[in-house]
Parts: C-alpha cells; sequence; structure tokens
C-alpha cells in the first residue's frame, strides 16, 4: 500500500465531505438524533438519497449514528442486546424546524445505531456482507463528529473499504473496463445482497452523482495494484486470473443469499424498535419501485403475522429483489 497514495485518497474524501451539504435544517436533526441518545454519540454520517437529491423536506433523510457503546446509547437493555447481535438498530425521527427565514417544517429522517467498534471493523472490509463497505465506498458526509481523532479513525476506515470493494469487483470484469463499468458492476452485485426496491436504472445512475470523485478514488487506488494498468483512452486493463474469477463470484453468490436472510431479520427487528415501519417500508417500495403496496389492518396491527402476506406478494411481483 503506497503512502502517497493513501494520503491523496484521503484528501480526496475530506475535501468532498466539506463540501456536502451541512445545512441548518440538517444540524437540528443531528442535535435532535444526538439527544436520543446522550454523550454515547461519537458521530452522525449522513448518506443516501436526500444527501444525493438535496431535497431534505420532501423525503427521508438517512444517517448512521456511531456510538462509543450500546448500552451507554440510551436504548434499553433488549434493543442495545439485538444491536450487539445483529447491528444496526434502525430509528425514526421527526423534528419541527423553525427559523426567522423559513416556515415551520417537519423533517423526517431514519438512522441506524452502530457501535464505533463494530462500525470500523465492518466498513474497512471485515465483514462478509458488504453492507457497510460497499455503503460508505460511496460519497457520505461527516455532519457532527466528537474530534478530529474520531474523524480520521472514520476516514481511514472508509478508504480501506473503498480498496476493499474495488479488491472484490475487480475480478468479475472484462479484460477491459471503465470506472463507469466497474462502479455499476459492484453497486449491482451489492445492492442485490439485501432486499431492495430500486429499480436497475436508478442504481446504475449512482456514479453519475459524483462521477469526479469516484474517477479520482479508482485512479489512485489502482494505481497501487500491479495487475491493473491505464490505457490512453482513460479504460483500464486487468490481469486474468481463472481461479480469482471464479472464487470471487463464489463470495458474491454467498453475499446474495446470506444478505437476504440478513435483510429478513432485520426487518424483522425493526418491527421492534422502528414505529411505523410497516407503512415506511410499503411507502419506499413504493417511491423506488412505482408499484403501489397494499397495506392490511393486520399488517399495520399485528406487522409479526401479516407483514409476512406483503412480504411474499412484494417478491413475487418483483417490486422487492
Amino acid at each position: 500500500m503506497n503512502k502517497d497514495t493513501s494520503t491523496t485518497m484521503l484528501h480526496t474524501l475530506q475535501a468532498l465531505q466539506q463540501q456536502l451539504p451541512a445545512s441548518a435544517q440538517l444540524q437540528a436533526l443531528a442535535a435532535a438524533i444526538r439527544d436520543q441518545h446522550g454523550a454515547a454519540v461519537q458521530a452522525v454520517i449522513y448518506y443516501g438519497s436526500c444527501l444525493r437529491s438535496g431535497e431534505l423536506e420532501h423525503g427521508i433523510a438517512d444517517f448512521y449514528v456511531i456510538v462509543d457503546n450500546y448500552q451507554q446509547a440510551q436504548m434499553g437493555r433488549i434493543a442495545a442486546l439485538l444491536n450487539q447481535l445483529l447491528p444496526p438498530n434502525v430509528f425514526y425521527i421527526e423534528h419541527v424546524y423553525e427559523s426567522a427565514e423559513a416556515d415551520r417544517a417537519t423533517l423526517r429522517a431514519k438512522y441506524a445505531v452502530v457501535s464505533v467498534s463494530q462500525f470500523l471493523y465492518g466498513v474497512s472490509g471485515g465483514w462478509l456482507l458488504p453492507y457497510l463497505w460497499a455503503r460508505f465506498a460511496q460519497p457520505s458526509g461527516l455532519l457532527w463528529v466528537r474530534d478530529a481523532q474520531i474523524a480520521g479513525q472514520l476516514q481511514q476506515a472508509m478508504i480501506a473499504g473503498l480498496r476493499h470493494f474495488l479488491s472484490e469487483v475487480l475480478p468479475l470484469l472484462p479484460t477491459q473496463f471503465s470506472v463507469r463499468e466497474l462502479w455499476q458492476e459492484g453497486l449491482l452485485r451489492s445492492y442485490a445482497t439485501e432486499l431492495r426496491a430500486e429499480r436497475l436504472s436508478r442504481i446504475r445512475a449512482l456514479y453519475d452523482c459524483w462521477s469526479d470523485y469516484y474517477d479520482q478514488q479508482t485512479a489512485a487506488a489502482l494505481a497501487e495494484r500491479g495487475d491493473v494498468s491505464r490505457l490512453q483512452d482513460g479504460r483500464y486493463v486487468r490481469a486474468m486470473h481463472a481461479d480469482q474469477t471464479g472464487s470471487a463470484n463464489s463470495r458474491w453468490r454467498q453475499r446474495r443469499w446470506l444478505g437476504k436472510f440478513m435483510s429478513v431479520l432485520r426487518l424483522t427487528k425493526s418491527l421492534f424498535t422502528f414505529r411505523g415501519a410497516v407503512d415506511y417500508a410499503a411507502w419506499k417500495v413504493e417511491r423506488h419501485s412505482g408499484q403501489p403496496v397494499q397495506l392490511s389492518a393486520l399488517a399495520r396491527r399485528w406487522p409479526l403475522l401479516g407483514g409476512w402476506v406483503v412480504l411474499w406478494r412484494l417478491l413475487r411481483s418483483g417490486s422487492l429483489r
């Protein structure tokens, strides 16, 4: 691993994060979340569709909340145990925002809580599933952080995760490829390890949101490798190793099936931590798939019973994959 390259990648990430929105509304949401979990909060990370679109008032913002440990994060013993066994726990919050320049606005967010030790391990590539390392190989913002040391640890882990993402995707590609093709392939594979409602076209378009960032970080990371060369037209060529390709495909198959199972477990757990989880899930599926979701009274009142019927219908219709 080249020290100069690592420094370049870190500076590129830091520059991007400094440019990302950190509005008063976002800071108000971050403060409201911190109030829920007290002094245990180390950082609040902003990511997801609202970050990409900038339309905070018309969507539900996504955050990761990094805490010292679950016992101190004010969530109760059972929730803390579930968070330790199957991270992260997901919560929902609404915050009424008022300012002299704007009318009252109800801001909405869902946020995942994870301990700093589990986050750093998962983001840097320690987990088999790409739940964290693929998510934070993509741009995200440090909306609030306790101190510079923690910020540095989080950013270093994100860089390590980006490298891991590239290493896991490279063997899947043809001999010659573009940065766009690399990221589209990797993101499609990553999304396929969860129960997602996004259209394939929406996933492929993620690269275009920050293509310059992806190009710069990929160029720096690939320059470290001896098995990849850059061509004059900006494309890349890699050495072909059939055994590496076979191993990579095998790992992604494992991720796909294990990830779907883990998604069902997380959905079940969210019924105990996420108030209105069934209605939120229906709204998100409708938004991303364009397909209406009908919820029965049973599904709303007893989601552990009626929710499985809805889930089965969504899988059969192709609204979830």
